[in-house]
């Protein structure tokens, strides 16, 4: 029995397999995880430490805003040298900011300048994000 492989399953497979190839690694990355079937940014982040935003950062140019184009076999980074927090929390129903940054026992502007996607009255914050809970701060943004 011959069975034929399509010219688009092929080309299709090809695009794909280059895009997975071709991912360049950000300069000065100590950490990597390659994607498996069914990873979303927030699995990737709890198993590995990584905050769900210093992943959706450090790999800016290659996951998209709501994470939804990731790959099998693709690898990323999960941390730059000298800003890569691997203190991490994954967040549970119910919890707050300030719940969060005590249990880590951090102050909670800490928790905001390693996390600026968390808005600053934490209004934003989902179940299941990952959040860098160290004392030391990878990231600083100022509140306006």
């Amino acid at each position: 029995m011959h069975t034929s492989f399509s010219t688009a399953k092929f080309t299709a497979l090809m695009a794909l397999a280059l895009v997975v190839a071709g991912t360049k690694l950000p300069d000065g990355c100590t950490r990597t995880a390659v994607v498996k079937s069914g990873n979303t940014c927030d699995h990737i982040s709890a198993a590995h430490n990584v905050s769900t935003y210093q992943l959706a950062t450090v790999n800016s140019d290659v996951i998209n805003v709501g994470c939804t184009n990731l790959y099998p076999g693709e690898k990323l980074c999960l941390g730059i040298k000298d800003q890569d927090c691997d203190t991490t929390h994954v967040v549970v129903k119910g919890e707050t900011c300030y719940g969060v940054a005590a249990d880590a026992g951090i102050d909670v502007n800490t928790l905001l300048d390693n996390n600026p996607n968390i808005n600053k009255i934490c209004t934003n914050m989902y179940t299941g994000e990952v959040l860098c809970t160290s004392s030391h701060i990878y990231v600083n943004i100022t509140y306006t």
